[in-house]
C-alpha cells in the first residue's frame, strides 16, 4: 500500500510543484521577491514529491528481487542516494527568496552564482541528485526485461523525465506536462502494486495483463 501511494503520489506532487513555480527559468531575485509564496509552496512539493520517491524507489526493487535481484540492488542504491542529494536541493530556494528580500539584485544574483560554483554544492548536492532518474530508469528496465511492465513505460517515464529539461525556458505549466508522463507509467505500475494481494506482492508480480498499447 505505502509502495503503490508513493508511485501515485511522487507524479502528482512533481506536477503540482511545476504548476505553483515562479513564472521564471531562473532564480530571478525580482520574479522570487514577486512571487514569494509560489517559491515557497513550490519549494515544499517539490521536497514532498522527491520524500515520496524514497518508498517509490524500495517498492520497485522490491518487485525485483527474485528475478533480477542485481538490478533491484543498482536501481534502489542509485535512486535513493540520488533521493537523499535532491533533497537538500530544494532548500536553495527558501535561502534565493532570502537573498532577494534582503540584498539588491545584483548581490542576490552574486552569492547565488558563487554558491552554484563551489565544488561541494556542484559535485556534492547538484550533480549527485541526478543519479535518482538514472536509479529509476534501471529499476524500470529490469522490470520490462522480466516482464513486469509493458515496453511503454520506461519508454514513457524516460518522456517525462526529459521534458522539464527540454523546455527549461518555457512556463512552468509546461514543464510540468512532464510529471502528467510520469504519472501514466508510474501509475500503471501503482496499480498493479495496489491490486496486488498480499501473497503476490510477496512472491513477486507476474508478466502483466494484455497492455492497451
Amino acid at each position: 500500500m505505502v509502495a503503490g501511494t508513493a508511485l501515485l503520489a511522487w507524479p502528482v506532487l512533481e506536477f503540482l510543484a511545476f504548476l505553483t513555480s515562479p513564472p521564471s527559468a531562473t532564480h530571478d531575485p525580482a520574479v522570487f521577491r514577486e512571487h514569494p509564496d509560489l517559491v515557497q509552496v513550490s519549494g515544499l512539493l517539490f521536497l514532498w514529491a522527491t520524500l515520496a520517491l524514497v518508498p517509490a524507489v524500495l517498492g520497485l526493487a522490491h518487485l525485483l528481487r527474485r528475478r533480477a535481484p542485481m538490478a533491484g540492488n543498482v536501481g534502489a542504491a542509485l535512486g535513493l542516494l540520488g533521493a537523499g542529494h535532491a533533497l537538500t536541493l530544494f532548500t536553495t530556494d527558501f535561502y534565493d527568496l532570502a537573498l532577494a528580500q534582503t540584498l539588491p539584485d545584483v548581490q542576490a544574483e552574486a552569492v547565488t552564482a558563487r554558491a552554484g560554483e563551489l565544488w561541494g554544492f556542484l559535485y556534492g548536492m547538484l550533480l549527485p541528485g541526478f543519479l535518482t532518474h538514472i536509479g529509476l530508469f534501471v529499476l524500470l528496465v529490469g522490470l520490462l526485461t522480466v516482464r513486469i511492465v509493458p515496453w511503454w513505460v520506461p519508454v514513457t517515464a524516460l518522456v517525462g523525465t526529459l521534458t522539464p529539461f527540454l523546455t527549461q525556458d518555457r512556463a512552468p505549466a509546461v514543464q510540468a506536462l512532464g510529471a502528467l508522463f510520469h504519472l501514466l507509467a508510474y501509475g500503471w505500475v501503482a496499480l498493479r502494486v495496489l491490486r496486488a494481494s498480499d501473497s503476490a506482492w510477496r512472491a513477486g508480480l507476474t508478466a502483466p495483463p494484455a497492455s492497451p498499447v
